[in-house]
């Protein structure tokens, strides 16, 4: 039975998503501030956490930034009522996996959990042995681009020659896009597979985190030759191939 870790300081809130996310079979542990919540992620294992961003002691970006310094890929959905396109992106960055602003609709929180669960759940079973690699890549599982270089083990890359640091989310769009590497993925896709929102919303996101790849990986971000934008459709990755892009991919 999935493990969740409420991290809430309002106790009416907290009590309300333990409540509903128990009549759906999870074990549910609440948190009221961040110190609290990361020591319980040390003592036991959680496999999902609700983390609201206003909390005392310790923002929400504070406690996923540690989650993920610490190395643990667990899923984070973040809680806020923050508006701002900027929150979102510092959220994103911090390693948030969703962002669901408040007020929000318990029935889409549970859709997000169990997406995100699912998610997870799928990524360790499918876990291929070394002799069987699930991307295109050598056995060290090192993914070679243009002037850059991925390992899908470590996380970690780089970009002619120097590192680069990517958050949670930006790794998985990366690693999706290389397991569909010359493939049209649209908006909705990347939002229900890398995301894990099962009713994506018209959002704006992938465009940020494109643009991200693009300063990252990309000779020059205006007129990119990896990371293509599909008109009308979504995005198409385009790694070790070459030649000029059809009439209807444009640079954003």
């Amino acid at each position: 039975m999935p493990h969740i870790l409420v991290v809430e300081d309002e106790e009416h809130l907290a009590f309300g998503i333990k409540f509903n996310l128990e009549a759906e079979g999870f074990t549910v542990t609440i948190a009221g501030d961040g110190q609290t919540a990361l020591g319980l992620l040390d003592q036991q294992p959680v496999d999902l956490v609700v983390l609201d961003l206003m909390l005392p002691g310790m923002s929400g970006y504070a406690v996923c930034e540690t989650i993920r310094t610490r190395g643990s890929d667990v899923p984070v959905v973040m809680l806020t009522a923050r508006t701002l396109v900027e929150d979102r992106i510092r959220g994103f960055d911090a390693g948030t996996d969703v962002y669901l602003q408040k007020p929000f609709d318990l029935d889409e929180l549970i859709s997000i959990v169990r997406n995100l669960l699912a998610r997870r759940s799928r990524t360790t079973r499918t876990t291929t042995p070394p002799h069987e690699p699930s991307l295109p890549v050598s056995p060290a599982a090192t993914y070679r681009f243009g002037g850059a270089e991925v390992n899908f083990d470590t996380w970690e890359a780089r970009a002619q020659g120097l590192p680069v640091r990517l958050t949670n989310l930006e790794m998985k769009l990366l690693r999706y896009f290389v397991e569909h590497e010359g493939k049209v993925v649209s908006r909705n896709e990347l939002l229900e597979r890398v995301w894990g929102m099962a009713r994506p919303p018209a959002t704006r996101t992938i465009d940020t985190f494109m643009l991200n790849l693009r300063k990252y990986f990309e000779s020059d971000p205006s007129h990119p030759v990896h990371f293509l934008s599909v008109r009308g459709m979504g995005y198409r990755f385009v790694g070790r191939q070459r030649g000029k892009a059809p009439a209807d991919e444009e640079p954003a």
